[in-house]
């Protein structure tokens, strides 16, 4: 993906995500509204850099706050510091790229029961 295309989309999501933020503080939640538009980002990232590509970007967007978190470090084997800015987020992605993202599976009704009785040892 070309990085001003990446930029642009990273962008986006960032402005949806401060409305999300901004409507909930005033007592409005709009999470289910933009939940499929969040899915098909993802699907799409997970498309182009895999499952291991989708789990970086989520985190460099949500956990490490848009690249403002400093915080919050990823390092390779080597211990040197990989993705503190967008652009060295998509370097990353990019070069790391691979075809491992499936969409998930939806459990039937009798799958989510299992899991749940599951969960507290029933």
């Amino acid at each position: 993906m070309k990085l001003e295309v990446f930029k642009e989309i990273v962008e986006k999501l960032k402005e949806q995500d401060g409305i999300l933020n901004k409507t909930y503080g005033a007592g409005i939640d709009l999470t289910n509204i933009f939940d499929p538009i969040q899915s098909v980002v993802s699907y799409l990232i997970g498309s182009i850099y895999g499952m291991e590509g989708l789990g970086t970007f989520e985190w460099w967007c949500y956990d490490k706050e848009w690249g403002s978190n400093t915080e919050l470090k990823m390092t390779d084997k080597d211990g040197n510091v990989l993705c503190e800015t967008i652009e060295e987020l998509h370097q990353w992605l990019e070069e790391n790229a691979d075809n491992t993202f499936e969409i998930p599976k939806k459990l039937s009704d009798a799958e989510r029961l299992k899991l749940i009785e599951n969960m507290f040892n029933r």
